[in-house]
């Protein structure tokens, strides 16, 4: 069953959005979706396997302990472990699978976002697909803005769009964040972290709770990038 809601989002979504930096849509894909676009993400995971194993020669970028190659038209992150055969992160996504590129185009994900931002038409910056396997690493705290500021001319106007394709929760490694830090504009990184250590966020005199962002499966959850 599809469960069309409106493009728009409510005023109380825009207020949440405001305060809390987030606002999250209840059961935006249904059942009868949800199947096909687990599938296109299996696929996709699949397609970047058969392609590191076709591509030995492939460069890997080693940076601290993270792993990158470009594989398939896509930015590959490698799960930390080697002995892990699995993808953490591939970017962009959308041309690996037609599923995957639907989404972009999905009223019910685009309309929430360009109400939020208060403006007739949108661009993707980038689109990306986050995949958890069992015994994959947690990813330390951090902001949007270290990872994007050198393509984006404008971070206030960027709002991303997390699609929930599983359930999302404590136990399985679901998203955190600390409602009402988008306002704090871009906090110091870690130093002591490496190469990457700038993209980090130190959070320890971050105000606020740091909350679990527990979703079931076919939930979109709009956040804003923190503000200047």
């Amino acid at each position: 069953m599809r469960m069309d809601r409106s493009p728009e989002a409510t005023p109380d979504e825009l207020e949440q959005f405001e305060q809390l930096g987030f606002f999250a849509r209840v059961r935006v894909f249904g059942d009868r979706e949800l199947g096909p676009l687990r599938d296109a993400a299996e696929r996709a995971h699949q397609a970047i396997l058969e392609a590191a194993e076709a591509e030995p020669d492939t460069p890997v970028e080693r940076i601290d302990n993270q792993r990158y190659q470009v594989l398939r038209g896509s930015t590959v992150k490698w799960e930390w472990r080697d002995e892990l055969r699995a993808v953490r992160s591939m970017e962009p996504c959308e041309h690996l699978d037609p599923r995957l590129a639907g989404l972009l185009d999905d009223p019910r994900l685009w309309g929430p976002a360009r109400s939020v931002l208060g403006c007739d038409a949108l661009s993707v910056f980038s689109d990306k697909l986050n995949v958890k396997r069992p015994g994959g690493a947690p990813f330390p705290w951090h902001q949007e803005s270290p990872y994007w500021t050198y393509g984006a001319e404008r971070l206030d106007q960027i709002v991303s769009v997390l699609c929930y394709l599983d359930d999302a929760n404590q136990d399985n490694g679901c998203l955190w964040v600390i409602p009402g830090s988008h306002l704090l504009g871009h906090l110091p990184g870690l130093a002591e972290r490496g190469t990457l250590g700038a993209l980090y966020t130190d959070v320890r005199e971050v105000p606020g709770t740091p909350q679990p962002i527990e979703l079931p499966a076919g939930f979109a959850l709009a956040a804003a990038v923190e503000r200047a």
